[in-house]
């Protein structure tokens, strides 16, 4: 995959939406619980997979189907944010590809002109 985003933020948000575009049919989730994530990690590049790997655990572990992400704040350490979504259900939400993790096989975060890339291989 390859992210992009204007700042930390939008990437971050960007991350999720991808993710849960490649999952399910995100369109299809609705807005009925909300949860707070908030991670610290060594560096921007170690959070950045902490923060997909968050996402996975939410909805592999506690079936957590996501449909919109709010980033309150992304330091280059820590990021404190709110998904919103519902309970997964295979009938109404489908099941595209099933996502075991991000790898760090030719993982990069690259500033750009426009702000932040993000270039990750998935583990499926």
């Amino acid at each position: 995959m390859e992210i992009y985003g204007t700042d930390l933020k939008e990437l971050f948000a960007n991350a999720a939406t991808c993710l849960f575009d490649l999952t399910l049919d995100r369109k299809k989730v609705r807005v009925v619980r909300s949860v707070p994530v908030s991670l610290e990690s060594a560096d921007l590049p170690e959070l950045f997979l902490d923060w997909l790997r968050e996402l996975l655990f939410l909805f592999s572990a506690h079936s957590l189907a996501i449909r919109q992400v709010e980033i309150a704040s992304v330091e280059p350490t820590k990021v404190q944010a709110t998904v919103f979504g519902e309970e997964f259900d295979a009938g109404r939400h489908g099941l595209k590809v099933e996502v075991k993790t991000p790898t760090y096989h030719e993982y990069r975060i690259d500033t750009t002109d426009e702000g932040y890339q993000a270039t990750i291989v998935l583990d499926v």
